[in-house]
């Protein structure tokens, strides 16, 4: 597929993916700051709005149209993001995507549809019961984060978001094409 961005184009691209980043980071610190004042409700209000800016991140480099494949490959080449990038988040993107349709999937796949919501505690503690029991479960010691059955880790996430935008602040204050 042939890449047909221009400089401008380029440019606006990066400086969104950084944007998407930055946003991911202050949720992130909202995470954090509500773990600490233990209060799970925005704990999870946050983790959904860092994992959503996750997503964005990872459509822009992963995009799922055809015809803007040459995009993303660009894009990770100019922001030196590997294949096996944290950020891609496969089989999350997909429920964050499709909310309705993965609860709906989820809920009715349970043997007995009575879960927890929201759950804080270390992975450990949980280890007696089915993973399937917590709808959202959040370990606060590791940030490891399973989500309907989908494990993800937080902090990964976030040290690769970190890591993206600082790449993405170097390229877009060399490379500003007005």
């Amino acid at each position: 597929m042939e890449d047909n961005m221009n400089a401008q184009v380029l440019f606006r691209f990066i400086e969104e993916v950084r944007l998407q980043c930055h946003f991911a980071k202050l949720a992130y610190d909202n995470v954090r700051a509500n773990l600490l004042a233990w209060d799970p409700e925005k704990t999870f209000f946050y983790t959904h709005a860092l994992l959503n800016h996750a997503a964005h991140v990872s459509r822009l480099l992963w995009p799922e149209r055809a015809q803007s494949a040459a995009r993303g490959d660009r894009l990770r080449s100019e922001l030196k993001v590997t294949e096996a990038s944290p950020i891609r988040i496969g089989n999350l993107r997909k429920s964050l995507e499709a909310p309705d349709e993965h609860f709906e999937d989820w809920v009715v796949a349970l043997e007995i549809p009575n879960y927890m919501d929201f759950n804080v505690m270390p992975q450990g503690t949980t280890q007696g019961y089915k993973q399937d029991l917590f709808q959202r479960n959040l370990d606060p010691d590791t940030y490891k984060l399973v989500f309907r059955g989908t494990p993800c880790d937080l902090r990964q996430i976030t040290d690769e978001l970190h890591r993206i935008e600082a790449v993405a602040q170097t390229w877009l204050r060399t490379h500003n094409p007005w």
